[in-house]
């Protein structure tokens, strides 16, 4: 059984958790534990809900199933800051000390990247929703307790080049938000553009609370398309100015691109040349899974989910299988291992998700259009780390 201080340490927390829109308080002995470090909206300037609904829809599923292990599942959410690795620190420092089956959250790898050591202290399982390369088990960053739910970050660049160059771009420039996610995706993309042939065009770093982006847009006019490798909120800043000023020019992003789209960030003519590469588009995918939590989504919150919100909620039912097959909720070596050893076919995101050897678990991308109503133009396996690194 967990320590008494445990429960004392979770009743400490409860008012200011439940201020922020969490579900504090203490768990019954033994029972599952999830902590979310997560936003939603009025956290942050870049902060939206979708990753707590993802989070809330599978807690709320696998409780009505009859939880985990038998007893209910709780879930905790602490708002996490992926701009203020000082911010994020704090989050995480309170995560581990409720002493949580497993940690889920930190969509940008930034914040996560000076954590190493709190997180191999903490010796707490943790799927992240990053694909930061540096993140993997064996790399600089990532630690035998951190998990992605995505396929690693490079995958997403060479993703994201070719479906330029099928688009018929010759000349790529890149825009990308001045912080870790933004450079590595750059960088990354770069190589990709390099190994191709093609040709790299203009390349302009924003902040990530940028508010004009005109003299950046002025700058990519002569490429055929462009990265964007940004927050949700550059990201809408960046399709409705192009729109303003008639630049029709292809946009190529990541998971920023559902979430502009779903909230209604931009819409209409200043989404029609918006590309996204994720690792998938549940409502119109293939995934009969994806379709029912789809319908299930749209029902609840008025919107069609994002690859955020899937995937968030695939993880939090990829933990709670992984303590299932464990037949633990506190011993975290046992789930960790758990979740190396699985392979996971009830996904409403991925088919299937594995671990491979840098322990991410997603190997699967789409390129989705938000043209009129939406589609899936390109379909992308991807490599487990492994044998794309020669391992």
């Amino acid at each position: 059984m967990r320590p008494l201080r445990i429960a004392a340490a979770a009743l400490v927390a409860a008012s200011a958790l439940t201020a922020c829109g969490g579900q504090a308080g203490t768990q019954a002995a033994e029972g599952a534990h999830i902590v979310g470090l997560i936003e939603v909206k009025g956290d942050s300037s870049n902060a939206l809900d979708d990753y707590n609904n993802g989070a809330q829809m599978a807690v709320d599923e696998i409780n009505a199933a009859g939880g985990v292990l038998g007893k209910p599942l709780e879930y905790t959410r602490i708002p996490a800051s992926v701009t203020d690795p000082q911010a994020a620190r704090t989050a995480f420092l309170r995560a581990a000390d409720l002493k949580p089956s497993a940690i889920i959250g930190f969509p940008g790898g930034g914040s996560l990247e000076a954590l190493t050591r709190d997180v191999d202290a903490a010796a707490t399982p943790m799927i992240h929703i990053s694909s930061d390369g540096k993140l993997a088990r064996g790399a600089e960053s990532g630690s035998e307790w951190l998990f992605s739910v995505n396929p690693d970050d490079t995958a997403r660049a060479t993703n994201g080049v070719a479906l330029a160059q099928r688009l018929g771009a010759k000349r790529i420039g890149i825009l990308a938000t001045d912080e870790t996610f933004g450079r590595v995706s750059a960088d990354n993309s770069i190589k990709a553009i390099q190994a191709t042939g093609l040709e790299l065009g203009t390349v302009r770093y924003v902040p990530p609370t940028a508010t004009d982006l005109t003299a950046a847009l002025l700058d990519l006019r002569n490429s055929d398309a462009i990265l964007s490798w940004t927050f949700p909120n550059v990201l809408a800043l960046q399709m409705n100015q192009m729109a303003q000023n008639g630049l029709t020019t292809p946009v190529i992003t990541g998971n920023s691109g559902p979430l502009v789209v779903a909230n209604k960030l931009a819409s209409g003519p200043a989404v029609a040349n918006l590309y996204a590469v994720t690792p998938c588009a549940p409502a119109i995918g293939a995934a009969p899974k994806g379709w029912t939590f789809a319908e299930a989504y749209q029902a609840k919150h008025g919107t069609t989910p994002t690859a955020s919100a899937t995937q968030v909620y695939d993880a939090v039912r990829i933990l709670a299988a992984a303590m299932q097959r464990a037949g633990t909720v506190s011993d975290h070596a046992r789930i960790a291992q758990a979740l190396r050893e699985q392979e996971w076919h009830e996904g409403a995101c991925a088919a299937v998700y594995r671990s491979d050897g840098a322990q991410f678990l997603g190997h699967q991308m789409v390129a989705e259009s938000f043209r009129d109503t939406g589609s899936i133009v390109e379909t992308y396996d991807v490599p487990p780390a492994d044998e794309r690194n020669g391992r």
